[in-house]
C-alpha cells in the first residue's frame, strides 16, 4: 500500500493528515530516508493526537472571509510527560506520551540533609551501605610511632 499525494489526502483521516509529508525526510546523509508505510502512518495520527494540523486542512475550515474561530480547531489529544524519574533526556523510558489532561506525576524530592538530624543522616548513611554503595566504615590505620 503507498501513501496518498498531499492532494489527495482526507484531512479528516489522522493517519492520511502527515503521512505524505513525513516521506522521504531528509538525513545527515542528505538523502530522503525510506520508511515502511505503517510507521509513517502511525507517526501522522501521533502528530495530529499531538495537535499538529496542515495548512491545508485549516484552510476547509475557513469562512468566507477567511477567518476560522478557535472552536473549529481540532483539539489536542497527548501530551508529552519528561521522565519523572531518572535523567531527563530522550533517552529515558520514564518519559512517555499520555492523555492531554492526565496529571504529571508529583516531583521526586530528596531530603536536604542539613535539614535532618544526626539519627536521621546515620540512618541515610546505613541504607546507602546496606545497598552497597558505600563502603563499610573501616578506622585509619594508626600511624603513631614510638619515640626512644
Amino acid at each position: 500500500m503507498t501513501i496518498k499525494p498531499q492532494d489527495e489526502v482526507d484531512w479528516d483521516n489522522p493517519e492520511e493528515h502527515l503521512a505524505w509529508a513525513l516521506q522521504a525526510m531528509p538525513t545527515f546523509a542528505g538523502t530522503g530516508m525510506v520508511t515502511n508505510h505503517g510507521f509513517l502512518k502511525q507517526w501522522s495520527e501521533h502528530l495530529v493526537k499531538a495537535g499538529a494540523v496542515h495548512v491545508d486542512a485549516l484552510v476547509r475550515l475557513a469562512d468566507e472571509d477567511g477567518n476560522i474561530h478557535v472552536d473549529k480547531l481540532p483539539k489536542q489529544q497527548i501530551k508529552y510527560q519528561p521522565a519523572f524519574r531518572g535523567p531527563r533526556h530522550q533517552y529515558n523510558n520514564a518519559a512517555r506520551w499520555v492523555g492531554k489532561d492526565t496529571p504529571d506525576p508529583e516531583p521526586i524530592r530528596l531530603p536536604d540533609i542539613k535539614q535532618l538530624t544526626i539519627q536521621e543522616n546515620e540512618a541515610m548513611l546505613q541504607q546507602y551501605r546496606d545497598g552497597g554503595y558505600l563502603n563499610p566504615y573501616l578506622p585509619p590505620p594508626s600511624v603513631a610511632e614510638e619515640l626512644n
